[in-house]
């Protein structure tokens, strides 16, 4: 989905999201999501501290139980983007999980798990990196 797109989708004028523009390469936009003008997606409150600690836990668990299986650059990168483009985006993190968006490899969040869903089903788990499951 391109800016001009996701600032329609979210009811916000171009000319006032710009100011989240950090860079411009022809059909690359490099966006600060954490900038006042940044589109965000409207209503709605994130988890609170208390519901984050439970899903980060759930997911800790369950990352765990998987073997621990780390996403490749790639995967995060495309998982990064796809979540810069979510309507649940709120600064830096997801408002449905409370989970921090990074790009960082290793980084502690779901992003970087290879085992891991996104809780609006926009990706899912990276079946390359997950351990062979048959008997």
């Amino acid at each position: 989905m391109s800016f001009e797109r996701l600032c329609e989708r979210r009811g916000k004028e171009l000319a006032v999201a710009l100011g989240c523009v950090v860079a411009r390469d022809g059909d690359i936009w490099t966006i600060d999501t954490a900038h006042d003008s940044y589109p965000r997606a409207a209503g709605g409150s994130p988890p609170g501290l208390v519901q984050k600690v439970k899903n980060f836990a759930a997911a800790a668990v369950a990352h765990v139980a998987a073997g621990m299986p780390m996403a490749s650059d790639g995967e995060i990168i495309r998982r990064h983007d796809i979540c810069l483009q979510c309507e649940h985006l709120q600064g830096d993190a997801c408002n449905l999980c409370g989970c921090p968006i990074s790009r960082v490899a290793g980084f502690v969040s779901k992003l970087s798990w290879a085992d891991q869903s996104c809780p609006a089903g926009k990706w899912g788990p990276e079946q390359s990196r997950l351990p062979d499951q048959r008997d």
